[in-house]
């Protein structure tokens, strides 16, 4: 019986072939003695070919042995002649352009001489001036040619062994520097470059090909099997959302500073930049799937709110690599969900909808449609700053949008439903708290109405900390300031944080799920809440900077509604353990029998755009809401 020999693809072959012969050869191919017999060879070439082209390819036979005799003088001349010029002490692996122009000023000096020797012999048969000109020209040709096919098997060698994928990430006038730093580069093969110019796509730049924009980023990503990304400019406008996205997708992120940017000493960063390298201050590290959670989403139904989102794009992956029925993805925003269901694609059960959680209709339209058993909403606004200059549509996106989601999985008959909030919402000083507390307490009013209805919807609510590498998180800001040399802008020096990871955030979402509730809160362990300015100061030490020496760190002052400390909870709330070792559960606290009659006038005023009537009833709600600002809040804040 044949045996059938493995298929192997042609890189693969060339890369066998390469790696087995070239390793042999070598030594040979870089010997100063062979690059004599190389340059030898090609004199010899060069002046018959020069011969015959001066005589039409029909050298007259009075010519051949003057012909064959300079072949033979050229031939340890023109060696020698180079050798003595300083020629041989260049490398042909990194052959260039100005190495040609400077073979061509050695070259020339040998072909002065044989023009000096023509000029003063009055016998003009010895060596026609023709010959000497087309010699002269084939001659760099040929040394030249040498030269660089030694630079491309070195170059190609090194593409078929690289273990990395990299992108490029640039501005157009960095590209070029970008792609002769990295292209010779041992294990990095440049799959592409992405550019802010969008006019620069479908075109190339020495062989490599423009790939589009930073918008395009996750897209190609996906496409392309990136494994790396350079950021190639301080210029770049996009830094905080392409190291989002590569977080997003698990890619490293390094930093190649320009010359430019060197210059002007903008840029000093050379390590990896993923939200891994940086402290995170909690003892949470396990990655494993619990079997509860497997059991809990088996065969069902999910829909995640807020899917092209830095937690709902995380928890849209992990839900795909569990044995669900199908996927719901929806947001408003299209392109994070063309670019993630593209990601998505090889899953057929997965819905992609472009919609909004505060359009009531849509929202039960989808619901009688796809009748989804698991609702985890990722939804929301969460910028505290942004949200204190438009409270109206804090309220109609973190509030109206999670009341219309909760109303619709108990009319549908959903089995659960995990709402994301922040620790933010723990006696609320700014509207994007106060608005998340209120969605807790929505959450919570519905649970209880449901344990005493026949229909039982199962709601939790997750509280997060800070979430390293989201969008608009302190990471990617540090980041880019970083980036540009700095300085790391802080707004107090003794505010602390709670910090977490995406894949933690998104992993306590998904044990929530799983947990029998009605409308109790639940978080991870994230230890002791971190001050920022040690947090800053980590940051600039693992980017191999000094604080206050390479970088510096200016404090700006609070922002309006920012709390100095954050808690995880008040001082009256009965916190208890879970099943999971390392999240906790807060017990719902009862609902105030007047609160949906105030909410109907919050939602009311919101609606109508009335701002300050919208404050004046987040503070009437009893949800502990407290607007004088960060100094107030600390206040309030020293009680717990």
């Amino acid at each position: 019986m044949i045996e059938t020999l493995p298929q192997r693809s042609l890189a693969q072959v060339l890369l066998r072939a390469r790696l087995t012969y070239g390793r042999m050869l070598k030594p040979v191919l870089i010997h100063r003695l062979t690059q004599y017999l190389l340059d030898g060879l090609c004199a010899v070439i060069a002046i018959v070919l020069a011969y015959s082209l001066r005589f039409d390819f029909n050298v007259p036979a009075q010519d051949r042995p003057l012909m064959w005799a300079w072949a033979s003088l050229l031939a340890i001349a023109t060696p020698l002649a180079l050798s003595a010029l300083g020629e041989y002490r260049a490398t042909w692996g990194c052959f260039g352009s100005r190495d040609l122009l400077r073979l061509a000023y050695r070259a020339s000096s040998l072909n002065l001489v044989l023009l000096l020797a023509r000029t003063s012999t009055p016998d003009h048969n010895l060596l026609p001036y023709g010959v000497v000109i087309i010699d002269y020209g084939l001659l760099i040709f040929l040394t030249g040619g040498v030269r660089l096919l030694r630079r491309l098997d070195r170059e190609a060698s090194r593409r078929l062994s690289a273990k990395e994928r990299v992108l490029i990430v640039s501005t157009e006038s960095a590209t070029v520097g970008a792609i002769r730093q990295l292209h010779p580069l041992y294990g990095a093969g440049v799959v592409g470059v992405v550019t802010e110019n969008t006019s620069a796509s479908r075109m190339e730049i020495l062989g490599v090909p423009m790939l589009g924009n930073p918008t395009d980023l996750g897209r190609l990503i996906a496409l392309h099997q990136i494994s790396l990304i350079f950021l190639c400019s301080a210029d770049l406008q996009m830094i905080p959302e392409v190291i989002q996205v590569a977080a997003d997708f698990d890619v490293p992120v390094k930093f190649l500073p320009s010359a430019q940017d060197l210059i002007d000493n903008r840029v000093r960063v050379s390590r990896n930049l993923t939200a891994g390298a940086f402290p995170v201050h909690n003892g949470s590290a396990k990655q494993e799937l619990h079997p509860a959670v497997a059991r809990c989403f088996a065969k069902r139904t999910v829909l995640v709110t807020g899917a092209g989102g830095s937690i709902g794009s995380e928890l849209t992956r992990q839900v795909a690599d569990l044995d669900i029925k199908k996927l719901i993805i929806l947001d408003q925003d299209e392109n994070s969900i063309f670019e993630l269901h593209g990601e998505l694609g090889r899953l057929d059960s997965v819905s992609p909808i472009i919609g909004d959680i505060c359009d009531r209709d849509s929202i039960r339209c989808l619901f009688d449609r796809e009748r989804p058993d698991i609702v985890l909403h990722a939804a929301a606004y969460k910028h505290v700053p942004m949200m204190e200059l438009n409270a109206c549509e804090a309220v109609l996106n973190n509030v109206c949008g999670t009341r219309i989601l909760a109303e619709a999985a108990v009319d549908f008959g959903a089995e659960r439903m995990v709402m994301i909030s922040s620790d933010k919402a723990v006696r609320p000083s700014s509207v994007m708290g106060a608005t998340k507390r209120l969605a807790e307490v929505i959450v919570q009013t519905h649970a209880n109405a449901s344990a005493a209805a026949t229909s039982k919807t199962n709601f939790a609510c997750v509280r997060f900390g800070n979430v390293l590498g989201s969008r608009g998180s302190i990471l990617p800001v540090f980041l880019k300031q970083i980036a540009q040399g700095g300085p790391l802008t802080v707004t107090h020096e003794d505010m602390t944080r709670y910090f977490m990871t995406i894949p933690q955030a998104s992993r306590l979402v998904m044990q929530a799920a799983t947990l029998a509730s009605y409308g109790d809160v639940y978080m991870l362990d994230m230890g002791d809440p971190v001050r920022i300015m040690t947090f800053a100061r980590e940051i600039i030490q693992c980017s191999g900077l000094t604080p206050g020496k390479d970088i510096s760190i200016k404090i700006v002052g609070p922002r309006p509604g920012e709390k100095i400390h954050e808690r995880l909870w008040t001082e009256e709330a009965h916190v208890t353990s879970t099943e999971f070792d390392d999240v906790f559960r807060v017990k719902a606290e009862p609902t105030d029998p007047s609160f949906y009659a105030l909410l109907e006038n919050l939602e009311m005023a919101a609606r109508e755009h009335l701002s300050e009537e919208v404050r004046a009833l987040l503070k009437d709600l009893r949800i502990d809401y407290l607007a004088e600002g960060v100094d107030s809040a600390a206040v309030v804040l020293s009680r717990v």
